[in-house]
């Protein structure tokens, strides 16, 4: 990333760039060495200088929030069980990741949601090869999808993208998430996201969830 000006807004390629940071602080443990680069842009206190969205005072309190679960090696290990419990368990997940577990009505894995995501991508040629064996529809996961097509310009592409895949149920999985949790990282993170949904649904000019499109 490079530095910001406050007042401009977010290009395309500056989304896509975020969203390739986000879609790996949700899907990669925070020690990961694709995290890394941004955990130490975190921990030199550099967020408000280069975060494409947000007021400066905004993202320097985000930045704050998300450094004081960094400033001791104990810390940084309570941040790697934090993302144990939320992301992977084996207990039950308090905030699943996965947009099926919102948008179905029996809150299931693989379902009419998921396979509709899967037709979607499969017609736009997107590929997404975690190497796990789980539905395409992590958040994780669509962030990158949502990188991939910014980066390549392919705006109507990913204005469905969102719409229909990840702004309809983005809401209450960031809510849920930040009740689940009193970690700072993973608290900024969700306010972090929510700037920057909000700013690519300005940037895109998409309607809000359930109005009128």
């Amino acid at each position: 990333m490079t530095p910001r000006n406050p007042d401009t807004t977010m290009s395309l390629a500056e989304f896509a760039a975020s969203a390739r940071v986000l879609g790996a602080l949700f899907y990669r443990a925070p020690d990961d060495t694709s995290v890394r680069p941004f955990i130490e842009l975190i921990a030199r206190g550099d967020l408000a200088s280069l975060w494409p969205v947000g007021e400066p005072g905004t993202l320097q309190a985000i930045g704050d929030t998300m450094r004081a679960a960094l400033v001791s090696p104990e810390a940084q290990q309570a941040l790697k069980r934090e993302h144990q419990r939320l992301f992977i368990g084996p207990d039950e997940l308090p905030a699943p990741p996965w947009g099926s577990v919102y948008l179905e009505e029996e809150r299931t894995l693989f379902g009419e949601t998921t396979e509709a995501l899967q037709h979607f991508l499969a017609a736009e040629g997107v590929a997404l090869d975690s190497g796990q064996n789980e539905p395409e529809d992590h958040i994780g996961l669509l962030f990158w999808a949502a990188a991939l097509l910014a980066e390549e310009g392919r705006e109507a592409a990913l204005r469905t993208l969102l719409a229909d895949h990840l702004l309809s149920w983005s809401g209450p999985y960031l809510q849920a998430l930040n009740d689940a949790t009193t970690n700072g990282f993973y608290r900024g993170l969700v306010t972090l996201t929510r700037l920057t949904l909000a700013e690519a649904r300005r940037l895109l000019a998409l309607p809000e969830p359930g109005a009128e499109a």
